[in-house]
């Protein structure tokens, strides 16, 4: 299963970070590749997605919710894939690393179009990131 990880350090403590990262319903605001994240009940967000003019969407659940240190989900349906954000306190504020683990199931697949995805995943996170710093600079 490949995997992606984007690290950053944000200017502001664990618990803030982690309540916006929480606010899933936000993501949209965070990169323009993703249209819309629709809260389903319980712990459950559709995700709707535009890369290169393609539309995806996935079903993810919440498997770990533990502020302001580790945040982490899975797919339920759509391209498997699972994620955690680990949060840890440094003196500029919050250091974020995220994980993305996916798998296209086929390793001819994983192999192709994984090397387009690896660069496409980390624009995008490279992308929420700084935008996600730049609110919490305000």
């Amino acid at each position: 299963m490949p995997s992606i990880e984007t690290r950053a350090v944000l200017p502001a403590d664990p618990d803030t970070v982690f309540a916006m990262l929480r606010r899933v319903e936000d993501f949209p605001q965070y990169t323009s590749a993703v249209e819309t994240v629709t809260h389903l009940g319980d712990e459950r967000y559709r995700w709707q997605v535009r890369v290169a003019g393609v539309q995806y969407q996935w079903v993810v659940e919440i498997v770990q919710s533990e502020a302001p240190e580790r945040l982490a989900w899975k797919s339920v349906t759509g391209i498997s894939n699972t994620g955690r954000y680990h949060l840890s306190p440094v003196r500029e504020g919050t250091d974020l690393r995220l994980v993305i683990d996916y798998t296209l199931n086929s390793r001819i697949l994983d192999r192709t179009v994984g090397k387009l995805a690896g660069p496409v995943v980390r624009r995008i996170s490279a992308e929420v990131l700084s935008r996600v710093r730049e609110r919490l600079a305000k």
